[in-house]
């Protein structure tokens, strides 16, 4: 008898201690999706709009590069981290677009010297890291999409703050980007082709005036890229113009990348030289609650410059050079002197 009362004395301690992890774990559970549930919370409400002031890209990408995976786990305890989601892995692309411009410009030294295998590997880090960047703003993309759900024709999601509505922005602006990237490496992601039409879709959604003329000049670039999208009697430059336009009096100059983006995506060296001056002109009144958007642009207009500069003179946009040109000398008189500039 007093053996079979140890047996079951020891069979309900085992049940016992069984039953304290489950409860120990469950209530692991529930504390991991608390602290996902603040770190989410604090993440929108303070560090967003915190890092919104600054205009440092390098550190927002830095930051979306090393965040993005605590962030992100969080949704493997029930937490819903999607809205910030597409904000963070946006700002880490663009790294991965900054290594894929610098190879790109190491191609176009390497085939300006005849160096052919500099070149040939300068090319191959390119598509990779454009792959990369392609990957994470479809990711971006993605999770906005699960935040706020696949829309119809003439459908728009509840956007219910500010905080919604930029989601909605940027996502689908990176959308945009995705295939852009994705074209660059090859087709390597196989980003869908039909996202372009969705974001020019969705851009409806937004308040054109609100959100410093983006929205109309996202519908006009991709309409740049996809005449088939475009309304009747479209103007897609009229559109971007009145974009960037718009940019420069709100202090927030998005709408100028875009003009510049298209004009260089189709070889339109006029209008392409005329976004960067412009660029460059507008440089007073900045919004400061948004200056890291109005950075972003400004990495995407220095990228082409750099691009234009490279392919022309072997060398980079020189220091205090954004919105002048290798020739401006030999057109207008002595107004440049690069050397100065170097």
């Amino acid at each position: 008898m007093g053996s079979l009362s140890m047996k079951k004395m020891l069979r309900h301690s085992r049940l016992a201690l069984v039953g304290g992890a489950i409860l120990a774990l469950q209530g692991c559970g529930v504390i991991y999706k608390s602290t996902g549930d603040i770190l989410i919370s604090f993440g929108r409400s303070e560090m967003l709009p915190y890092m919104m002031t600054y205009n440092d890209v390098r550190m927002a990408c830095v930051t979306g590069e090393a965040q993005t995976p605590l962030l992100m786990s969080f949704e493997r305890v029930g937490s819903h981290p999607e809205k910030l989601g597409a904000m963070v892995f946006t700002t880490a692309a663009t790294c991965a677009e900054q290594i894929a411009l610098d190879s790109e410009l190491r191609y176009m030294r390497a085939v300006k010297d005849g160096r052919v295998n500099e070149a040939q590997d300068a090319r191959i880090e390119q598509k990779r890291w454009s792959a990369v960047a392609a990957q994470r703003q479809y990711t971006a993309y993605q999770n906005m999409m699960e935040a706020f759900g696949e829309q119809k024709e003439g459908e728009c999601p509840k956007l219910k703050s500010d905080f919604d509505e930029m989601v909605w922005l940027v996502g689908n602006i990176s959308g945009v980007q995705s295939l852009l990237n994705d074209g660059n490496a090859d087709g390597a992601v196989g980003i869908p082709r039909d996202i372009a039409a969705k974001v020019e879709r969705n851009m409806k959604c937004l308040d054109n005036d609100q959100w410093w003329g983006v929205p109309r000049g996202v519908r006009a670039a991709v309409w740049n890229l996809l005449p088939m999208l475009a309304p009747p009697n479209a103007d897609a430059w009229a559109e971007l113009e009145a974009s960037a336009k718009k940019g420069f009096d709100s202090g927030i100059r998005l709408g100028s990348a875009l003009y510049a983006m298209s004009a260089f995506s189709k070889g339109d060296d006029e209008r392409l030289r005329k976004a960067i001056r412009d660029y460059a002109a507008n440089d007073q009144n900045l919004d400061a609650d948004y200056a890291m958007l109005d950075a972003i642009a400004g990495f995407i207009i220095t990228g082409i410059s750099d691009r234009e500069w490279t392919e022309n003179t072997g060398k980079r946009t020189p220091i205090g050079g954004l919105g002048t040109f290798w020739d401006d000398a030999a057109k207008s008189g002595p107004a440049v002197d690069i050397n100065d500039l170097l």
